[in-house]
């Protein structure tokens, strides 16, 4: 099973006025699509996870005539999630059927870059691979930034600890262990958890190993 990482970017034509939000706005830092509906592909169903001002995104939003509905809910005061849907443009529709054609699954998250850039891996047989990348508009820029089997262990980050490494980290974030700048120690981990220091260093150092794995 092969799969691809690439990067479609716009060169020539704009993609959607949604996607120059996330890329061009002072106010949105970093921007994520978790998970899609294209059942109706005039009209699909996006959740994202998004990095910077809310309240000044759900300006843009409602701002934005091709939104015909939006939501967005803070998780803390620099994150929140945004569900949006809203009518497409033919090259965002083009883009959509390449990369869903029979044969082929694309793997959240897709990720957005400064530069207009959406990255995210896409698996399949070579063949449609292939074909997927023939298909992609005149206008957008494709860069393939990776190849090869699927074959690591790619786990979502909930998926990625063990019951007690997720205890271990809970118990940091509460304490202000990963705070900047830093309110706790590991040995104020290990009291909490009622282990010892050597144990409660070793729970946040392979947790931590395993999320940057499952993460990147």
């Amino acid at each position: 099973m092969k799969y691809l990482r690439v990067t479609v970017r716009p060169t020539e034509r704009d993609i959607h006025p949604v996607h120059t939000l996330m890329t061009e706005r002072e106010f949105v830092e970093r921007v994520q699509t978790l998970h899609w509906n294209l059942a109706d592909l005039d009209l699909p169903a996006l959740f994202f996870l998004v990095e910077g001002d809310a309240d000044r995104f759900a300006e843009a939003l409602a701002a934005t005539d091709a939104v015909e509905s939006f939501g967005v809910t803070p998780i803390d005061d620099e994150r929140f999630y945004c569900y949006s849907q809203g009518e497409t443009t033919d090259v965002e529709r083009a883009l959509y059927t390449t990369f869903t054609r029979d044969g082929l699954v694309v793997l959240p998250p897709l990720t957005y870059d400064d530069a207009g850039g959406v990255t995210f891996d896409v698996v399949g047989e070579p063949d449609e691979l292939r074909t997927a990348l023939a298909g992609i508009p005149t206008g957008i820029d494709v860069d393939i930034e990776r190849v090869g089997e699927y074959d690591t262990d790619r786990q979502s980050a909930a998926a990625a600890l063990t019951e007690r490494q997720r205890e271990a980290v809970d118990a940091a974030k509460r304490l202000g262990y990963y705070a900047v700048p830093r309110e706790a120690t590991v040995a104020d981990v290990a009291a909490e958890l009622s282990c010892a220091h050597s144990t409660a260093a070793e729970h946040l150092q392979k947790a931590e190993a395993r999320l940057v794995e499952a993460v990147l």
